[in-house]
């Protein structure tokens, strides 16, 4: 080796030898160092968060399968009909069917461990050992907590101390799902309780070494899931770590934290389902030993070929092509055996990360599959909204497999007309609404549309086509639109409206149709309801100004205020006539409605009609759509209350409007007598002899006319042999099934039986 070093050509060829195997070794081994670790402590991240989210996935697919049976059962009839029923003793049977249903929830599988009824109108409580007046219980139930809570389903952790009605629900306290019965009532009064153990949730929560410690928390910071049980039911002790983490906000990437005297690596998921935390914590630690191991192999590894090729440069040093070749060879090659098995393992477990990564990755990709149909809508909503450049469209169009090449394109807008007559409540509306939005899928050719999405109150569908026709296109819309009416007709009995915007071309128009399409539904205040309109066909003649009937006005103020009540419906009809005759935009309807309703207004004010202060009649007007509902709306809630109010300054003592009302029904109880007759009868407004009647008996006119129709029926079951069902033909029932059924409901007796009864006592 003396010679060589000594040698000009020799010593060059070694030092540059050296120099050349040295240099990138030692880069190669720093920085593969350091990937190797920052490679660790990412997969540690990511293997934590993979079981954050396996946790959540596991514990929330437990706690919605006993949503949904909490569902069924207070969809259940028979829970419904407890709300405004006085349970009792004589009830048995009612209540063993109740109970019988309650514990039917109560499967293994659900392992529910309670279930109560909480009714606080009645002041009872059932739950699974029996039923119970409401301050029978030990400790205070939290109905005050549940009732403030502005949700009709929640899963709470906190109410009220344990009492003698509670099952027991194990070590660490219990969770609770809450659902409030009547359904969106300001003041519900049935509770339904479904309790779960802490225990049950906590057997979702593994424990699996190496990958930390997950930990459930609700919206208190109260540990719900604890892999050891140390914690259920108590406040987490890391609050330093929970107010980082409330910095963080959503933002899901780990993050590292003290816990416990100790640095640890937190990755956590806050439900969207009930606002639970999931959050799983490393010590760091563990992580930092495996990037120690690491450093030491990658030393080991780099001092070994540094000495193989040290050899390699001094034994092939004195040929200038033989020693490189060597060199290579010895570099490449030459690893000594421990080094070699010990980077062995260290790559095998590398790469089983990778593959973890990579399953995890197919089983994402799968889920994307799945919601495709909802990425479809949201292209589509953000397109009509504005929201998607036009060199993004091209490419989400191929992308989703949409029509690339369309000539004319429209935008079709339908509206539900009014749930009135139908078999629907308003809060079906969203669920309507998306009734029609498959109607639309299904009717409308795949390759002829966009997906339909839904921008409340309204569905919309982008319809596209290949011919140029003009003509041919707004025949196909019309066609489309009609069997979208049909289907709503015939399979839920529902009136919708369509309305059409003008065809474009090119996916910048698109914003300014979906305007178009909801401005022409606008026209139904001319057209009624169940219209196709397309707004190009209904634009108002050009100068067109606006017209206001002031003579038909006045006439409809002065016939209000000398009473003239069917002048006034004519009236009222010929106004609206008239505003809509004149061919102006429906923004013109609207100002010429509102100036009515200011002076319909004014005139109540001049007599005195006190309006309820929460009462919006402008916002109400915006709400009606067609003008048949805008007519009886004007007429019975805002005409008829100045009506009332100029009657009260014409009318004589009260006190002998109500002599003449119970003279009429003692004289008339076997006919069919109605308040709006009597209102005939005595000429006087129907909601006017309705508030004297209740202000001067303390009932209302119906329940007067009920319960004196069943003091007759009493009187003729004990006094005359007439048959029951005699007796209901003469008292006005429509048949003597409902005369039993409210005979028994009121005095807890068939007539039968009631007449039985007064017979053997006489």
């Amino acid at each position: 080796m003396r010679s060589i070093l000594l040698s000009k050509y020799g010593s060059r060829l070694f030092w540059f030898g050296i120099l050349f195997v040295t240099l990138p070794v030692i880069v190669l081994g720093g920085y593969s160092y350091f990937k190797a670790s920052s490679i660790a402590l990412e997969k540690v991240n990511e293997g934590n968060a993979q079981v954050t989210l396996q946790t959540e996935l596991r514990v929330e697919q437990f706690l919605k399968a006993v949503d949904a049976a909490s569902l069924e059962l207070v969809s259940s009839p028979l829970v419904n009909s407890a709300i405004e029923r006085e349970l009792a003793y004589p009830e048995f049977q009612f209540i063993q069917e109740l109970r019988q249903y309650m514990q039917r929830i109560q499967s293994y599988e659900l392992r529910i461990q309670d279930v109560q009824l909480i009714n606080t109108s009645k002041q009872w409580a059932m739950d699974n050992t029996g039923l119970y007046r409401l301050d029978e219980y030990k400790a205070t139930l939290p109905v005050d907590d549940y009732a403030s809570i502005g949700k009709n389903s929640f899963w709470t952790n906190g109410g009220g101390k344990t009492n003698d009605l509670a099952t027991a629900t194990g070590t660490g306290g219990a969770v609770s799902l809450v659902r409030k019965l009547p359904l969106n009532a300001k003041q519900p009064t049935l509770f339904v309780v479904i309790k779960l153990t802490l225990g049950d949730i906590n057997k979702y929560v593994e424990d699996v070494p190496g990958m930390g410690t997950t930990y459930i928390l609700d919206e208190r910071s109260r540990v719900l899931a604890d892999p050891q049980g140390n914690l259920i039911g108590q406040p987490f002790p890391g609050s330093e770590l929970l107010a980082q983490l409330e910095r963080s906000g959503q933002d899901a990437k780990p993050f590292q934290a003290r816990f416990k005297g100790q640095d640890v690596s937190v990755s956590f998921k806050r439900s969207a389902y009930n606002d639970w935390l999931y959050m799983t914590l490393v010590p760091v630690v563990d992580v930092t030993r495996e990037s120690r191991t690491i450093g030491l192999i990658t030393l080991l590894i780099c001092a070994g070929i540094m000495a193989v090729a040290l050899i390699g440069v001094y034994a092939h040093s004195r040929n200038l092509y033989g020693p490189i070749r060597k060199l290579y060879e010895s570099v490449s090659g030459a690893t000594p055996v421990a080094g070699a098995k010990k980077r062995l393992d260290e790559l095998q477990f590398i790469d089983e990360r990778f593959r973890t990564m990579h399953r995890s990755h197919d089983e994402l990709e799968r889920q994307m599959y799945g919601q495709r149909q909802q990425l479809k809508e949201f292209f589509v909503l953000k397109l009509l909204q504005g929201e998607v450049r036009g060199a993004e469209v091209a490419g989400k169009l191929a992308e989703f497999q949409f029509p690339l090449h369309w000539q004319q394109q429209a935008v079709l807008v339908t509206q539900i007309d009014s749930l009135e007559d139908s078999r629907f409540a308003e809060a079906d509306r969203d669920l309507l609404l998306f009734a029609i939005n498959n109607m639309a899928s299904e009717l409308i050719p795949a390759d002829s549309r966009l997906s339909p999405i839904l921008i409340h109150p309204s569905q919309l569908t982008l319809v596209g086509s290949d011919s140029g026709d003009a003509e041919r296109f707004k025949i196909s819309l019309y066609t489309a639109a009609e069997r979208m009416q049909a289907a709503a007709r015939d399979y839920l009995g529902l009136r919708i409206s369509v309305g059409i915007s003008r065809p474009f071309r090119g996916w910048n128009g698109a914003p300014n149709a979906a305007q178009e399409g909801l401005e022409a539904l606008k026209y139904r205040i001319k057209l009624g309801s169940e219209a196709i309109i397309f707004i190009e066909d209904l634009q108002p003649a050009a100068g067109a100004g606006p017209h206001y009937p002031k003579v038909v006005t006045g006439h409809l103020l002065d016939a209000i205020k000398l009473l003239q009540l069917e002048r006034i419906d004519d009236l009222l009809h010929q106004y609206i006539a008239d505003c809509l005759a004149s061919g102006q935009s429906p923004r013109d309807y609207q100002v010429h409605l509102a100036r009515l309703l200011i002076e319909l207004l004014d005139l109540g004010q001049q007599f005195g009609v006190a309006w309820n202060r929460r009462f919006s009649p402008f916002e109400r007007l915006q709400e009606l759509h067609t003008a048949g509902e805008i007519e009886q709306w004007l007429r019975h809630d805002i005409i008829a209350s100045i009506v009332e109010a100029v009657e009260r300054l014409r009318i004589p003592p009260d006190r002998n409007i109500t002599d003449q009302m119970l003279q009429l029904i003692h004289e008339r109880i076997e006919s069919e007598l109605t308040l709006e007759a009597c209102a005939a009868e005595l000429h006087f407004h129907p909601s006017h002899l309705k508030r004297v009647f209740r202000r001067d008996m303390g009932v209302s006119f119906s329940e007067y006319v009920s319960d004196h129709r069943l003091q007759i029926a009493k009187r003729w079951l004990t006094q005359s042999p007439m048959k029951v069902s005699e007796i209901a033909e003469r008292l006005q029932y429509n048949n003597s099934q409902n005369f039993i059924r409210y005979f028994r409901k009121i005095e807890g007796v068939t007539p039968g039986q009631y007449r039985d009864m007064h017979k053997h006592s006489g």
